[in-house]
């Protein structure tokens, strides 16, 4: 009890003397004074690859002028998914003094950005020199509080299910399909542009869907709807027209971008449109149908021109064996005579036929 009393009236003489004292300047506290300041509140960036803790750099001064302070730290942390960690938690700061310590603050990659959580950081003057003073009114105390959050990022995919070259007939329209993926962690509006289409245009594309969508709100793990460009071939090409064409989905929340390319294709005009397009869609059936009709109608032409070269020179030959207009002598002889006669006219006639009909072919 004894020892207490003493200890008591140590402290009551020292808080004499030190009312006592000048007070040269305001800007001198009074004893057992203390601050706290500490940075900006903490971000963390979470990004695979770009991953980093968040430091905080925070002060604490004894701001008395005449005894050192013994100074404890202390937080308020209700974090569930970021850890945080104070690097120093006691000081002894000389009157006048600071000193510094860091609260670093961690957590996963791909931590979603709507986690956030309030801190509070407590500094509480224990001790002046050698004597106690934490939970009496002589404690002096200084506060900090803040918040930590996730730093937003994009992580777009661009998924377009066929990049194969593209082969199109002049004035054909083709639909490209796609959709784009959001591995960030917070929603995204996804910009889907063709970043050539200037040059597109210049051959003769047209882009009917235009060159620009937005695929909007597309949630953190989520995929879009199924989205389109539709382009139109050029309706002329004298030769084989053939480009690439770029398609690029960017994030709205940070640089984060996927893209895809492949060929556009458009045939000549007189590769896509001559005759042996038209003969390619004629079946084996049809051609062997149009042979035999064709080959029949030659035989027929044939055939008559032969009757009519025979029926030609037999009028000819009959004009040229035809009796004199005189009466013709007669002459008395027997059977025999007349028989060998007559035989010998037929023959001739025979004869004449066959000439004739050699003749024929020879002018065929």
């Amino acid at each position: 009890m004894a020892g207490k009393e003493r200890a008591l009236s140590t402290l009551f003489g020292l808080l004499l003397l030190a009312s006592l004292l000048p007070m040269p300047s305001a800007a001198q506290g009074v004893v057992g004074s203390i601050s706290l300041e500490c940075g900006d509140d903490p971000e963390l960036q979470v990004k695979p690859g770009e991953y980093e803790d968040s430091v905080l750099e925070c002060t604490v001064s004894n701001d008395g002028t005449i005894l050192a302070e013994n100074v404890q730290i202390s937080e308020e942390w209700d974090g569930v998914y970021v850890n945080m960690m104070v690097s120093e938690d006691s000081f002894t700061i000389e009157a006048g003094e600071s000193e510094t310590f860091t609260v670093t603050f961690s957590c996963d990659e791909r931590t979603d950005a709507s986690i956030e959580y309030e801190f509070t950081l407590t500094a509480t003057v224990t001790a002046w020199g050698p004597i106690p003073v934490e939970g009496t009114p002589l404690s002096q105390v200084a506060n900090h509080t803040g918040d930590v959050t996730i730093k937003e990022y994009g992580f777009v995919t661009l998924d377009v299910p066929d990049t194969s070259s593209r082969n199109m007939q002049t004035s054909e329209e083709i639909s490209i399909t796609f959709q784009v993926d959001n591995n960030g962690n917070a929603d995204d509006s996804i910009e889907i542009r063709i970043t050539n289409a200037n040059e597109l245009e210049q051959l003769g594309f047209t882009l009917q869907s235009g060159d620009f969508i937005v695929a909007r709100d597309v949630q953190s793990g989520g995929v879009s709807e199924q989205l389109e460009f539709i382009i139109r071939a050029p309706s002329e090409a004298d030769v084989e027209i053939r480009n690439v064409i770029t398609i690029e989905a960017t994030s709205t929340l940070d640089d984060s971008k996927d893209m895809v390319d492949f060929d556009l294709i458009v045939e000549a005009q007189q590769e896509s449109g001559g005759l042996g397009s038209g003969l390619s869609e004629v079946s084996t059936d049809d051609l062997a149908l149009y042979g035999a009709i064709g080959g029949g109608v030659l035989f027929l032409i044939f055939l008559l021109v032969i009757i009519g070269r025979v029926s030609k020179r037999s009028s000819k030959g009959k004009v040229a064996t035809d009796a004199p207009t005189e009466p013709p002598i007669e002459i008395d002889d027997d059977d025999e005579f007349d028989f060998d006669l007559d035989l010998d006219l037929d023959l001739g006639d025979d004869e004449f036929l066959s000439d004739d009909f050699d003749s024929m072919l020879d002018d065929l």
